[in-house]
């Protein structure tokens, strides 16, 4: 049993319980306080800096910033467009974006590349297996080797984690295992299409922790049609692991998938799931990541997500760039995927000042 889960006594436990919920079901206007010690406590123990981070998956330019080489921190989809389970939310549209890298020369070429053109690493990622893991197996001694050989930062989507897969990945020395932890069973039947409880994604992150792999997981929020279900779990779920980091995304309806026409999670919605989970776990790096909806609805989400205490974003509007400096705080800006931000604020990696 992890040893951070083992000092918490049945009353802490309990407290987390009460305060996430307080934070998902209470009135918004009754939640400033909470906003207020979130966004304090997490200047005490960290800094007044926040990341923003612009990998290579997408092209950005803002005023403030512009990263527009697709090779600076790429992600690789070992599968294509591939993916068995052909979720509700996905579809595999969401691999489309990605460079596919169907075998593990292919894989060794791009990384290749990414070291010419001066790139700093990549994620490697793909579709999922009907057991709801991604089949990387194959592709991890190449992963290894460009650790080795090529000095990148490799980050991997796992999936769902068995016992083989922990080992390897903590052979090649990755510098970290990303997957979205769902706190329902209702969402894994009726979404990803799994016959999975959640405690597989519990036991996925102790196996990682076991061998020594850094864990960056992920909650989804609304990813139940948009409808907050199993969000709480999930948070709780993470609270008994020691994650490197934690990221919060959101639900981005896509054309041509089931769940076009559903209505996201609010950014008040996505802003309690952040403000529980900082307030729940104070002590990791917690970021806004990469998916969520774009317009009015991601520069509001933006603003509340730095009251709410993040440690960074992925791919910020320009309002989230001047509501961070109005509230004070200082902007470092990275190209590397967001679930590395001890590279970019190694005062965070240390717990603090």
């Amino acid at each position: 049993m992890n040893t951070r889960w083992m000092i918490k006594n049945l009353t802490q436990i309990e407290d987390i319980g009460h305060l996430i919920d307080e934070c998902l079901h209470a009135p918004i206007e009754s939640l400033d306080p909470l906003f207020e010690r979130a966004f304090k406590e997490a200047r005490e123990r960290f800094s007044d800096t926040i990341a923003f981070h612009m990998p290579g998956m997408v092209h950005y330019e803002t005023d403030f910033y512009e990263a527009t080489d697709p090779y600076r921190f790429p992600s690789f989809s070992v599968t294509g467009s591939g993916c068995a389970l052909n979720c509700e939310h996905c579809k595999g549209h969401l691999l489309e974006s990605m460079i596919p890298t169907l075998a593990p020369e292919i894989l060794w070429e791009k990384l290749r590349e990414v070291k010419r053109r001066g790139g700093k690493g990549a994620l490697v990622s793909g579709g999922a297996t009907s057991k709801g893991n991604t089949p990387l197996m194959e592709f991890v001694p190449v992963m290894a080797k460009a650790k080795k050989e090529l000095d990148l930062n490799i980050v991997v989507h796992t999936g769902v984690v068995f016992p083989e897969m922990a080992r390897a990945l903590a052979d090649a020395e990755i510098d970290g295992a990303m997957l979205d932890v769902i706190g329902s069973a209702e969402t894994l039947r009726e979404v990803y299409h799994l016959n999975l409880k959640p405690t597989s994604f519990d036991q996925s992150m102790a196996l990682l922790e076991e061998n020594g792999v850094p864990v960056m997981p992920h909650i989804v929020v609304g990813l139940h049609f948009g409808k907050l279900v199993g969000e709480a779990e999930a948070i709780k779920m993470i609270a008994k692991h020691d994650p490197k980091s934690i990221i919060v995304v959101a639900l981005k309806p896509l054309d041509g998938t089931p769940m076009e026409q559903v209505t996201p999670s609010s950014p008040t919605d996505i802003a309690r799931v952040i403000l529980a989970t900082r307030l729940a776990i104070p002590d990791k790096p917690l970021i806004l990541g990469c998916a969520r909806p774009h317009g009015a609805h991601r520069r509001e989400t933006d603003r509340l997500a730095i009251d709410a205490g993040v440690s960074g974003i992925a791919y910020p509007t320009e309002e989230g760039y001047e509501h961070a400096k109005e509230r004070g705080l200082s902007i470092v800006m990275s190209e590397e995927c967001c679930s590395l931000m001890d590279n970019a604020l190694p005062l965070l990696s240390q717990g603090g000042r």
